[in-house]
């Protein structure tokens, strides 16, 4: 229990890191009300009150951290999945996004490195990205992006917008 509780922490900080890292980088390249994005995600990965639920709910099931905080997440997000709300909606990609670098970092804590030469010519195609991913990989050049879901006013759209990232979605 305690080593899934430390893989936990360990990969919230680091999420929380990355998250801040985008967000000064966002912030130094474009709008600053767009850069706020990230502060969002912030929020959402240090949240106090899930993350106490998610370490409860460790000790008492005898689970890893990435099966709770994964269970924990769906639990939460049913709900957002279910309004019409427009920003409810935006809400569940914020947090399926924190979601998807905290889950990753507990099931592959070391980081991968990609060759960034390779990517000056790729366009990336996804059902949607993050606004995170956008900038990640505008970061090193990537040529374009293609998304299936979202919209011009999406986080992810604003994002690529503001970079300068030709998008299509």
């Amino acid at each position: 229990i305690a080593a899934e509780i430390t893989a936990l922490d360990q990969a919230i900080a680091d999420t929380v890191a990355e998250l801040r890292r985008l967000r000064d980088s966002a912030a130094r390249k474009m709008a600053t009300a767009v850069a706020k994005i990230f502060d969002a995600q912030l929020l959402i990965a240090g949240d106090y009150e899930f993350l106490k639920q998610v370490k409860d709910e460790i000790g008492a099931r005898h689970r890893n951290a990435a099966f709770v905080y994964h269970s924990l997440v769906d639990k939460t997000m049913l709900p957002l999945k279910q309004s019409s709300d427009p920003y409810m909606q935006q809400m569940v990609h914020e947090i399926e996004a924190v979601a998807k670098r905290v889950l990753s970092r507990l099931s592959q804590p070391e980081e991968r490195t990609e060759d960034s030469a390779s990517l000056a010519t790729i366009i990336l195609a996804s059902q949607r990205f993050t606004p995170g991913e956008i900038l990640s990989y505008r970061n090193r050049h990537v040529a374009g992006f293609l998304t299936g879901e979202g919209g011009k006013n999406s986080h992810m759209a604003l994002i690529a917008r503001s970079l300068l990232a030709p998008m299509v979605v």
